[in-house]
């Protein structure tokens, strides 16, 4: 009987490697592709298909970005059943000798390298694998760089905003030294292992990768990675979504500018706050007749709200040079002034004044001499023609930097403080209209300062997630047929999960468990009857109005 329940083991081995598939990545520029990496998963395509595509979304994703050479290729991830791989790429990325070095990496680096798994929810090859490198971070620095990639994780995972996804996820840190500790900025150039630098130099804005070869080496280190995350050792703001998510170790802004990124890479989406290149995704729209209809909440009865944008550019301006002025012409009509702005280095309300055709208007927000971000919805309309928005230094320490200053006119039906899905207007590098987002303010991929998706990005994540990870880890049934045995069904611990069990008869028919019905384990007392069985779950969760196949699995095997 020893021998039966080996069997049966390995029997659910067997099936278990049956759903295996391919995960290929790679960076397409032009007519050209080149393939990163290629990783195996435990996870089955729809009977029939071959090939999907998972992820595509520009290389770098970065705020404002003037430079457009830096903003890379195409970063893409398919999925390829078992035996649908492209000739060629099991032997280059697969078939290769056991403990091949990792040539983006010097032989002391390696040596010097440290893994550590900081979220274990299962097997790796049925889970999403987060995974924390650091940049600029010294040998002395390692216990730091630990610190801080659990102080991000937990953010993440214990703070509302991932929560719930929590099941789904491993989280690896892989420690690999730098020469030298910090973050190069222009000029203040730092010899670190994956050469992340600022730019536009000076700025508190993009973060880009330097050492990319150096950088997928020692992603490579970890089990497995889905989703890597860079965290420069530095204290100010900064980032970049796209094929990798950065941000900075800041306790001010480094867990704010990581959700945003991992908003991106989660969800394959673009921005929502104006003055950004790319518009693209579940939460993007080119028309009012909006893709997420089935969220509208209507409850103005309209869903849409156009807005007109007036003024704003990335100015980047030391306000101890001198003060900034901005012209604009207030349209006629019902509508309602708003501004946002951001800044760097504005550490109390004083240091600062911002005027409205020289009237001073009070900014509510976080003041810090980090890089924060003011949203000012002032419920009073102006009268048609010229105005003058003015920002001027109070307390003269020169280092309060305006970053930008944004005027739009809201149409006077919209309620800021709304969390109303609907349709809103949203505004490219040029101040064209790019289309239209979900929510006004309230989700963190307009609202930095927000913890919050909108429920359209939240069940836009849930469907990408689930197509990486299948509800079903295997069935273990454990004992023989002398004795109880205990079938226990072994997947994501997601609340909502609900399990059907049932025998398959001779004709091929099921027959259901009623009595186990939503039970996640059993016994099969003794005696129980040997034979073909299968289980059936599905996941239900308010928070996803439109589940696709995904949210159901099921897995025959034998008691």
């Amino acid at each position: 009987m020893r021998l039966f329940y080996i069997l049966v083991v390995g029997l659910l081995f067997v099936q278990s490697q049956a759903q295996a598939s391919w995960i290929v990545k790679s960076i397409v520029t032009g007519t050209s592709t080149k393939v990163i990496s290629v990783q195996k998963k435990n996870q089955s395509l729809p009977e029939g298909m071959k090939h999907k595509n998972l992820r595509a979304i520009p290389q770098f994703v970065s705020e404002g970005h003037g430079d457009q050479k830096d903003l890379g290729g195409t970063y893409q991830e398919d999925l390829y059943a078992d035996h649908a791989l492209p000739k060629g790429l099991f032997e280059q990325f697969v078939d290769q000798p056991s403990g091949e070095p990792h040539s983006g990496l010097t032989a002391p680096e390696q040596a010097q390298s440290e893994v550590q798994t900081l979220v274990d929810q299962g097997p790796v090859g049925n889970r999403i694998n987060l995974t924390i490198i650091g940049d600029g971070y010294t040998l002395a620095e390692k216990d730091r760089f630990f610190a801080d990639a659990r102080r991000m994780t937990n953010d993440l995972f214990e703070g509302k905003t991932f929560a719930t996804y929590l099941p789904l996820f491993n989280v690896h840190a892989v420690f690999v030294p730098s020469n030298q500790s910090g973050l190069t900025d222009g000029r203040n150039r730092r010899d670190t292992v994956f050469g992340l630098y600022r730019s536009p130099a000076g700025s508190k804005r993009a973060i880009m990768p330097g050492n990319t070869s150096a950088i997928d080496s020692a992603i490579a280190l970890a089990p497995a990675t889905d989703y890597p995350i860079i965290l420069a050792n530095d204290d100010f703001y900064g980032g970049l979504g796209g094929q990798y998510a950065i941000t900075t170790r800041s306790v001010e802004s480094g867990q704010i500018v990581l959700r945003h990124e991992l908003g991106h890479n989660f969800g394959n989406v673009g921005e929502e706050y104006d003055g950004g290149q790319v518009y693209t995704g579940a939460n993007s729209s080119e028309s009012s007749n909006v893709t997420w209809g089935h969220w509208l909440t209507a409850q103005n009865n309209s869903p849409v709200y156009e807005s007109l944008f007036l003024s704003g550019e990335y100015l980047w301006q030391n306000l101890s040079t001198r003060s900034v002025r901005a012209s604009f012409n207030f349209p006629r009509g019902d509508y309602r002034i708003g501004v946002i702005i951001s800044s760097v280095g504005w550490s109390t309300a004083n240091d600062v004044h911002v005027f409205l055709d020289g009237e001073r208007v009070e900014l509510q927000g976080v003041f810090t001499a980090d890089r924060t971000f003011f949203d000012v919805v002032l419920n009073k309309s102006l009268s048609a023609g010229n105005h003058t928005l003015e920002v001027r230094e109070n307390v003269r320490d020169g280092d309060n930097v305006l970053a930008f200053a944004q005027v739009y006119a809201h149409e006077a039906k919209l309620d800021p403080n709304s969390h109303e899905i609907a349709a809103y207007s949203t505004f490219d590098d040029f101040g064209n209209k790019a289309g239209y987002r979900p929510t006004f303010f309230s989700c963190i991929m307009r609202n930095m300062r927000s913890t919050d998706f909108c429920s359209v990005d939240i069940e836009n994540m849930w469907i990408r997630f689930l197509d990486r990870v299948d509800l079903i880890d295997q069935v273990l049934v454990s004992g023989n047929d002398t004795q109880d045995r205990v079938v226990e069904l072994q997947g994501a611990k997601l609340p909502g999960l609900n399990a059907r069990w049932f025998r398959i008869d001779r004709g091929g028919r099921e027959v259901e468990l009623t009595e186990v019905a939503g039970q996640i384990s059993w016994q099969a007392r003794a005696g129980f009857p040997s034979g073909q069985y299968r289980v059936k779950v599905e996941y239900v969760t308010p928070e996803v109005r439109r589940p696709t196949s995904r949210f159901q699995s099921q897995k025959d095997f034998r008691i």
